[in-house]
């Protein structure tokens, strides 16, 4: 097997994982991306829902194909169908083709000069003195810095609480609001979390459910028997409730995004708190680069400084939340 000398490893093609990329890539270091799948974006698990001025702080503007539908508010509903309508229009929120959005940073990572190895499934690293080894399905190398943005699955290696299974239907249906999110709560059938109504278009809309303990797709086509759709796609897509890992750094090792539990305790919702960490992640590991010295503890404190507090109270909100009855809600 051939040794590929790089500055930087990233294995994941995630939002996180090309931001990271697309950052050292700017910054002139010599940077690899492994992707197990042989497309980008695939399988398409996250709904896409994120504002505009979030996007912007990532340094992306996504082209009008990207962007498939504009949220003008969210309905709430009660177990009893009590009904609370909130207006989010000031917002300026979106939701995105998370396949489309995912290969506009692959190809703007490109643009800057990373590799993405597609089809390219990690294996193993281990850290040396003066290197880290990374072994993939192609290739050995080594290099300076590893980051890890391989998502759930690495995530449950580290923690085998707080990650729920969800299941998500594309449908054709024209009973819900085009405009508007619908969330449902019902301790029932989405114990500890909802089911979930993303429009996308007059026509299509994204519906999903978790729970704790249940049997995602059975339950969300209890939800759906009494309303005519059609299902357009299946797609299992385990989400993460638990708040981020202790640490994000080892030595020379990062993990981003939902390797590092970086999606909210309340919504699961990761697209903006996983993609600042994949930038502040390539920042940090430029700085260290260009120092020659390890200077990943930044990464982890501005984000921290951004996401911490905020996190800590959905965590909080959500230990309240698990212990609440129909009744109550």
């Amino acid at each position: 097997m051939s040794i590929d000398n790089q500055d930087v490893v990233i294995a994941g093609g995630s939002i996180s994982g090309l931001l990271c990329a697309r950052e050292l890539a700017q910054n002139n270091h010599a940077v690899t991306v492994l992707e197990e799948h042989d497309e980008i974006g695939i399988p398409e698990k996250c709904d896409g829902l994120i504002s505009v001025n979030a996007l912007s702080s990532l340094g992306v503007i996504p082209n009008k194909r990207t962007i498939q539908n504009k949220i003008l508010g969210a309905r709430f509903f009660s177990p009893s169908g009590k009904l609370i309508d909130v207006d989010s229009s000031n917002l300026d929120i979106v939701v995105l083709n998370r396949k489309k959005f995912d290969n506009e940073l692959y190809e703007n990572a490109i643009h800057e000069g990373a590799i993405v190895e597609k089809s390219t499934r990690y294996i193993s690293s281990n850290s040396h003195n003066s290197h880290i080894t990374v072994n993939s399905s192609r290739h050995q190398y080594n290099c300076k810095y590893f980051v890890d943005a391989m998502g759930v699955s690495s995530l449950m290696k580290k923690q085998k609480f707080g990650v729920l299974q969800a299941a998500k239907y594309i449908i054709k249906a024209n009973w819900f609001n085009s405009n508007k999110v619908d969330l449902y709560f019902n301790q029932l059938l989405s114990p500890g979390f909802f089911t979930w109504v993303i429009p996308i278009n007059e026509s299509l809309a994204k519906v999903g459910i978790a729970g704790y303990g249940i049997n995602s797709f059975s339950n969300l086509d209890y939800f759906l028997k009494d309303k005519k759709h059609t299902i357009i796609k299946k797609i299992a897509c385990p989400i993460i409730v638990s708040g981020p890992v202790d640490q994000f750094i080892d030595n020379h090792n990062i993990c981003v995004g939902d390797s590092a539990a970086q999606t909210k305790p309340t919504t699961a919702g990761g697209i903006f708190s996983g993609g600042l960490a994949g930038l502040f992640a390539g920042q940090s590991i430029n700085q260290s680069l260009l120092s020659n010295t390890n200077l990943l503890s930044i990464y982890e404190k501005r984000w921290r400084d951004i996401f911490g507090s905020d996190f800590n109270s959905s965590r909080r909100f959500r230990k309240i939340f698990d212990n609440l009855d129909n009744k109550h809600l």
